[in-house]
């Protein structure tokens, strides 16, 4: 592959004529064909390339801004059912729920906690805490807002709800839709004329023995959520936008209307909000083919002044017709881009058959780099699981998330017990058997998930969304999936898995590997429990 090759002169060459005519011949049209071929695929899988690229480049961006927007939402969600866990404590069996003293108290203790809670919170721009009308008067309770400007709380009288129909949503909205739904519930974008903010209310109904007690909630501030949005920018005339089911509801300027761009003209890609609503991104086709045309354009100029630099380079080598000849092969050489499916000649003139070897090496040299590359990929060739090399990458894109604060994730470890064991007494064909089994077993359970195999019997799982709401029923899932698994009908082999979950703390965590070594202990400390001793 690597040898050098020498022209020597061997006597005087016979028919100079006749020989430089078939050496210009070949080599002008092989240098056509060449760089047709060669740009014409280059073109193709560039244009091809950056059209994918850009439209994923859309889906990472949306999914990235709708997990920042989700991440204010998640944090006053998490606010609320606080309180609410905190108020329910008050209420035992012996007390009178309708009695004022009690109310007072409540709402006295409640008062401190929520100001705090509230100071720490994602920018609500108000919360409070009502009792039922039912068994109080109509203004029993607390309400706090930020009133225009002002970066401070101020207290403000409650609204007595009994002076508002229930669908006043304007007003009372704020307490009737959680208590007929029964449950928590994001209220839509509404203009609240209690403090005259046009908002978003997260709020949850209090239940005391299956009895209505009240609500507590907080208000977000819709303007902050419209300007965040107004900010997102893809490419040159891009926009994003807010809907409701197929009702736009913040549209590319900012304000609440109707989107008038043609949306024809448009890739959209949306993401769902944990308040119901929609983040949809919207990049314009012609951001994408410019982006597309320029590179093609850059391609082709380059083909071209390549194309007529060695055809000139050919007719002089053909001219010196002996010493060019090598100079035109180790050109050819490094003009090869990728194509070693080339159709070679057959000549036994010395300086062409030096050539014709030339492209020889050439593609065997990039046929071997081939399937080394294939070889060494994404895949295990065991298990057909990510391996090592994607699981890097996949730590280096993490690890970005965790820098930008946008990280959310899960990290399970998994450790194959017995494999040792197994290869000794029963051989690796089996250990093997075993290992891809229990690969099998992992993938299909965590099927969203991504699944690697970082050893010779240690396996990562990389959890996100629902994968990760429901890690422990999914466990439940793999262990009964493991015991179902028949390795070999003539032994009695089963799956084992020593496992360690752990979830990305930002107050813990400053990389991925944080949360790796927390889940790897934990597998180890599992291994210990169970009094699985790896051999």
């Amino acid at each position: 592959m690597d040898k050098k090759y020498s022209l020597k002169k061997k006597g005087k060459l016979n028919k100079a004529h006749s020989m430089q005519f078939r050496i210009l011949a070949t080599i002008i049209f092989a240098m056509l064909a060449i760089t047709v071929f060669v740009g014409g695929i280059s073109i193709y899988e560039v244009d091809q390339y950056i059209q994918n690229e850009s439209e994923n480049f859309v889906v990472v961006t949306c999914d990235n801004e709708g997990t920042q927007i989700n991440s204010l939402f998640e944090d006053m969600e998490k606010s609320v059912k606080f309180m609410e866990s905190y108020i329910m404590d008050f209420f035992t069996e012996d007390v009178q729920i309708k009695d004022k003293d009690f109310q007072e108290n409540v709402i006295n203790s409640v008062d401190k906690m929520f100001a705090d809670i509230a100071k720490h919170a994602s920018s609500p721009v108000a919360y409070y805490f009502r009792f039922d009308p039912a068994i109080s008067n109509g203004k029993t309770g607390l309400f706090y807002s930020k009133v225009k400007e002002n970066s401070e709380y101020v207290a403000l009288e409650p609204t007595d709800i009994s002076l508002y129909e229930k669908d006043d949503i304007e007003h009372v909205g704020w307490f009737w839709q959680p208590y007929e739904a029964g449950e928590p519930v994001w209220m839509s974008p509404y203009y609240n004329k209690n403090n005259d903010i046009y908002m978003i209310s997260y709020v949850v109904p209090l239940y005391y023995e299956e009895k209505f007690v009240g609500i507590i909630g907080m208000d977000f501030d819709y303007a902050i959520l419209a300007e965040q949005v107004h900010k997102i920018k893809i490419y040159e005339n891009g926009f994003a936008h807010l809907q409701i089911d197929e009702t736009v509801v913040c549209g590319y300027n900012g304000n609440c209307e109707q989107d008038t761009k043609d949306n024809s003209k448009y890739l959209h890609v949306s993401k769902e909000l944990k308040n119901g609503m929609t983040l949809v991104l919207s990049a314009s086709y012609n951001d994408i083919r410019q982006i597309r045309y320029e590179i093609v354009f850059e391609i082709l100029f380059v083909v071209l002044v390549l194309s007529a630099f060695f055809t000139i380079i050919a007719i002089f080598v053909v001219r010196r017709i002996v010493a060019p000849l090598k100079k035109l092969a180790d050109a050819s050489i490094k003009l090869s881009n990728g194509d070693y499916n080339v159709e070679f000649v057959n000549s036994n003139v010395s300086e062409i058959e030096l050539l014709n070897t030339a492209f020889k090496n050439m593609a065997a040299h990039l046929h071997e780099r081939e399937k080394e590359l294939r070889f060494t990929a994404n895949r295990d060739s065991l298990t057909g699981l990510r391996n090592t090399t994607s699981y890097k990458r996949c730590v280096a894109d993490f690890d970005k998330e965790i820098e930008n604060k946008t990280a959310n994730f899960g990290v399970i470890v998994f450790d194959l017990n017995q494999l040792k064991k197994t290869n000794d007494t029963l051989g690796h064909a089996v250990g093997d058997k075993l290992i891809a089994a229990a690969a099998k077993a992992i993938s299909e359970v965590f099927k969203r998930s991504l699944v690697f195999r970082i050893g010779g019997d240690e396996f990562l799982a990389v959890l996100r969304s629902k994968d990760l709401e429901n890690c422990e029923e999914l466990l439940v899932s793999l262990d009964t999936v493991c015991a179902n698994t028949i390795i070999e009908e003539k032994c009695e082999i089963s799956i084992s898995l020593a496992r360690g979950f752990a979830v990305f703390d930002s107050d813990k965590d400053l990389c991925f590997n944080d949360v790796f070594m927390r889940a790897d202990d934990a597998m180890y400390e599992n291994k210990r429990k169970s009094k699985i001793v790896t051999i």
